[in-house]
């Protein structure tokens, strides 16, 4: 589905990524940790190309075909907009033509991540664990074939993580692709088939089956290495 190689990129004379390497298959759940600065945001945009780019990534999915979830949103105060209005956007569509179909989908992914409540509300005066679920409704709007969410759970709380996180096996359970930085070591191990190890440069591994050697090289079962408290 989505195979990269000998990927290197370069930004202000920085080496971002060097020598990437990286095969991924549909019914794979990929997890991506390292430390920041590693990378991590960077790559997601050049699979998505929206970053500017002469990398050789091999795509087989439309863009329609891929929902994504951003770390972080820069939105204008001064337009008002729902959050019914933000996750039906998800269906890719000029605004204004949007079918009754269209709308059933967008209700289905509000409710898919407990937000009844807040559909007529303001999305400017969400908190930011709320913008976040509103972004991955946005994603599930368009019934993708890829998922793919950076730092999903940074900004919500440990409930509503384990909710998240739970939400993503059941999808990928049903077939659709996941691809998900994350920092919480414990739940990729809970739920990834593979985790891809990203500084600069990337390693990947099996799960279960390259757990142990995993863990020796980066983490504990919580933390990256050198990130630990425990």
């Amino acid at each position: 589905m989505i195979r990269i190689s000998n990927l290197n990129f370069s930004y202000q004379n920085q080496n971002i990524l060097q020598d990437i390497n990286l095969t991924y298959q549909c019914p794979d759940f990929l997890g991506i940790i390292g430390s920041n600065g590693g990378g991590k945001s960077t790559l997601l945009k050049l699979i998505l190309n929206l970053i500017p780019h002469h990398c050789k990534i091999e795509n087989s999915l439309k863009p329609q075909e891929i929902g994504y979830v951003p770390q972080h949103i820069s939105h204008n105060y001064n337009i008002p907009i729902s959050v019914f209005e933000v996750v039906l956007m998800g269906k890719i569509k000029p605004f204004g033509l949007y079918s009754q179909k269209d709308k059933q989908d967008a209700q289905k992914a509000i409710e898919l991540l407990g937000l009844t409540s807040l559909t007529k509300s303001s999305f400017h005066q969400l908190s930011g664990g709320q913008k976040q679920k509103v972004l991955l409704a946005r994603a599930l709007c368009g019934n993708p074939k890829l998922l793919i969410l950076d730092e999903p759970t940074a900004n919500i709380d440990t409930q509503s993580t384990q909710i998240i996180f739970k939400l993503l096996s059941q999808l990928h359970k049903q077939g659709v692709g996941i691809i998900v930085v994350c920092h919480d070591l414990e739940l990729l191990l809970a739920h990834a088939s593979h985790i891809a190890y990203l500084h600069t440069t990337l390693k990947l591994f099996a799960l279960p089956q390259q757990k142990e050697e995993f863990l020796e090289l980066f983490g504990c079962k919580h933390h990256i290495k050198g990130n630990c408290d425990v």
